[in-house]
């Protein structure tokens, strides 16, 4: 049995470990409110962009069709861990939605979002063309959108293509879900449904914008709420997984330093009862 000590450093140790387990399991309970907030936001935005749209088609505007047999896949996952399966079971989306472009016949080339994700990536044999890093709070999701905009940009200027961005998306108080969506190129079916959908208000819209520039603020902030949405969701996701991880650890810390607590009593009574047992025999000896 090990010293009394020796128990009470690892009882201190196990209680140290265990308050930075609890301020990690709020933090993510706190940073699961605020993406989500910032992902039902970002839905109230996506409804005014929506209504440009539908301004642009009802005014004769079209939808270009991408033609090019290339596709990107953006993976986003997360740049820390304790986060329990969290990265593996995106990598897994990932992959799955890369064989379904490659069974088109699309060329499919992998971004990431994320360092963790990417290593899973490369270790099933997919390198990463594109690694972006993970934001820690919401104030930093803009700058990372807007470094992934100027990459689509460059890509765009070598062809058209399709663009997938798979992530996972908090679907619960405690579990996520994978999503998987083409943001590129736009659906036609979607236009033409915009453009004959009841406008809101009493009269009709009207717009003297050239169609060229209309269109091109209009596919600026497509891609605007469709990234900042998926890193958002992603983000929310990360942070609920791990929460999860987060209590399972809080638990089984809790038993341990139960358990070292036990042995340190009963480590303690031993020793009160040896120093009796020698003091009895002393006193036995002297008679």
């Amino acid at each position: 049995m090990q010293t009394l000590d020796v128990l009470q450093k690892r009882i201190k140790t196990t209680s140290d470990l265990l308050s930075v387990v609890r301020t990690m399991k709020n933090l993510a309970a706190v940073n699961i409110r605020h993406f989500e907030r910032a992902a039902t936001s970002l839905e109230q935005y996506a409804e005014v962009v929506e209504q440009g749209w539908s301004v642009l088609f009802r005014s004769g505007g079209m939808v270009p069709s991408g033609r090019d047999r290339k596709a990107v896949i953006l993976a986003v996952g997360s740049d820390q861990g304790m986060c329990g399966q969290f990265n593996e079971f995106a990598v897994q989306a990932a992959l799955a939605a890369g064989e379904r472009l490659a069974a088109d016949k699309l060329d499919v080339t992998f971004w990431t979002a994320g360092d963790r994700i990417r290593s899973g990536l490369e270790d099933a044999g997919r390198k990463s063309a594109l690694n972006f890093s993970i934001p820690g709070t919401i104030g930093g999701v803009d700058s990372v959108v807007g470094n992934l905009v100027e990459h689509m940009a460059e890509w765009q200027r070598h062809g058209t293509g399709r663009f997938h961005v798979v992530h996972n998306a908090h679907s619960g108080r405690e579990s996520y879900t994978s999503l998987d969506r083409c943001i590129l190129p736009l659906d036609r079916k979607w236009s033409e449904q915009l453009a004959r959908a009841d406008w809101p208000g009493p009269s009709l819209p009207q717009t003297y914008l050239p169609g060229e520039i209309m269109f091109a603020g209009l596919f600026e902030q497509h891609l605007f709420v469709s990234l900042y949405g998926a890193l958002s969701r992603s983000m929310a996701a990360e942070n609920s997984a791990r929460l999860t991880a987060m209590q399972a650890a809080e638990k089984n810390i809790e038993d341990m330093r139960d358990e070292l607590q036990g042995d340190s009593r009963q480590t303690r009574q031993n020793a009160i009862t040896s120093e009796l047992l020698d003091i009895v025999a002393g006193v036995e000896a002297m008679k």
